[in-house]
């Protein structure tokens, strides 16, 4: 009797796990162990002088073991013009580096246009065609990536993606500075927000229900904005991270693995442990690192361990003196 009731609770937790893989199944869920390592830049390059040490950059990183680039938005100055021409010079920069190039749009791309007369919904429909619709600009197949724009329900989310590599969970959703595009003086712009809001929690949700199903070794999340981790009351404070921090609150109280979310915005290389749990403690097993962004011209090295216990290591890197 004992033999078939455990059997059923077996078998009843057997069909729950291929419910949620089914739902949202992660990318290339038998991806190789072993340790690997990437480049982190964003918020850059924001002149000509620093496209002009930005380039010098991308060239001397080609040489070394980095696996894909990652680049967490802001691809131009704030006041820079939202033209297609600035677009498209830095879709040529990355098609012409030889690896994949992980990129979340910021909120310099689309969200701040609105200051100069431009439609930031049209410009963000220019971002989605020129860096992930045309499929040779990131050249993210080689990490088998799964993005949401499969999902209907939520319309062209393209730039939501997962994959994952030596067990480790990557997740990139689209939740840029400037307020998130939070605007509640802007019907236009709060459509947008709660539309993208939604898309963003569900994608999240589902990423993280299918990562603890799977048991990955790490989880890293990436986005734009700074969403003030340290805030106490984010619904008031920071309304427009609100329901993005509850859902990693709620992730980390299921998921007791290294978990680091990597972003830009604030242009204050760090490694902290900012994000704290009701009793006011920091999670122990969450990080936040963030990278540099202009005036500095620099990257962070992350190697990706799934063997060492804090499986990330962060390590500045520089242009070399000439």
């Amino acid at each position: 009797m004992s033999v078939k009731v455990n059997f059923r609770g077996r078998l009843i937790e057997l069909v729950s796990f291929l419910v949620v893989f089914c739902v949202f199944p992660l990318s290339d869920a038998f991806a190789e162990d072993g340790r690997f390592r990437f480049l982190a830049v964003g918020d850059l390059p924001y002149s000509p002088a620093q496209e002009k040490l930005f380039r010098k950059l991308l060239k001397q990183s080609e040489s070394e073991d980095f696996e894909f680039l990652m680049h967490v938005g802001d691809i131009k100055a704030g006041n820079a013009p939202c033209t297609d021409a600035s677009f498209e010079n830095v879709q040529k920069m990355f098609r012409t580096y030889p690896k994949p190039i992980v990129y979340t749009p910021g909120d310099n791309e689309w969200t701040d246009c609105r200051g100069e007369g431009v439609d930031p919904v049209e410009r963000l429909g220019k971002i989605r065609k020129l860096f992930f619709e045309d499929k040779k600009t990131l050249r993210l197949d080689a990490l088998k990536p799964v993005h949401q724009s499969r999902d209907k329900k939520f319309g062209n989310y393209i730039e939501n993606y997962q994959f994952l590599k030596s067990r480790v969970l990557f997740i990139v959703t689209h939740i840029v500075g400037s307020n998130n595009n939070r605007n509640p003086k802007n019907a236009t712009a709060m459509k947008e927000f709660n539309d993208r809001n939604a898309a963003n929690l569900a994608f999240l949700r589902d990423t993280f229900r299918a990562g603890i199903a799977e048991d990955v070794a790490a989880v890293a999340v990436v986005i734009h904005a700074n969403p003030s981790f340290e805030v106490e009351n984010p619904a008031v404070e920071k309304p427009a991270y609100e329901l993005f921090l509850g859902a990693m609150r709620e992730f980390l109280g299921k998921y007791q693995k290294p978990v680091v979310c990597i972003h830009g915005d604030t242009h204050t290389y760090r490694v902290d442990q900012p994000l704290k749990d009701a009793a006011g403690q920091p999670y122990k097993n969450f990080r936040r690192m963030e990278v540099f962004g202009s005036p500095a011209v620099a990257g962070v090295t992350v190697t990706v361990n799934p063997d060492r216990p804090n499986v990330f290591g962060f390590e500045p890197y520089y242009l070399k003196k000439e």
